[in-house]
């Protein structure tokens, strides 16, 4: 099995994320701040979530967290996991075949979660990654905190790099 790597946080473009569905009281970037608040669907509409990461260099996937909202009924169930779909809907991700599909057991997205591993080939050059929530029968999805775990694609990250004046 691969290596897993440390947490890929930084690598997140926040000002690109983008969450289809969402309650706008409970917004995309609380799944990605680590503390107490979380993302939620729209009650009015369904519990289906399509949340859209751009990172700010390509990176290895090899692992993944979710943890469910302060509601348990609220969990979600499974995940679909799609790569470079960056303008995907609610009917593709329902319909289309993911890079990934995760089922979540209870346990795995509660308190501490568990980190879900990723078939590695499969992501070893991501620079989007579009996370399907399908409806799980109840009101409404929350989700604590997405987390994604790997390395850098490439060891340098350009946001950072700064051409030397001789």
């Amino acid at each position: 099995m691969a290596k897993l790597g440390g947490p890929l946080d930084e690598f997140i473009d926040m000002s690109l994320l983008e969450c289809l569905n969402q309650d706008e009281a409970y917004p995309a970037t609380n799944a990605f701040s680590g503390d107490d608040a979380y993302l939620a669907s729209d009650k009015g509409v369904d519990s289906e979530l399509l949340v859209k990461v751009q990172f700010r260099q390509p990176i290895k996937l090899s692992g993944i967290k979710i943890l469910a909202g302060p509601e348990d009924a609220t969990a979600p169930q499974s995940i679909k996991v799609f790569q470079g779909k960056d303008h995907i809907g609610f009917a593709e991700a329902g319909d289309e075949e993911p890079t990934q599909e995760l089922v979540l057991e209870p346990e795995s997205v509660q308190r501490d979660g568990v980190m879900l591993p990723m078939r590695f080939v499969k992501f070893q050059c991501v620079r989007s990654l579009q996370i399907y929530f399908p409806d799980s029968g109840n009101d409404q999805t929350q989700v604590k905190r997405i987390q994604f775990f790997g390395e850098p694609a490439e060891k340098m990250d350009m946001k950072e790099w700064k051409p030397l004046k001789c």
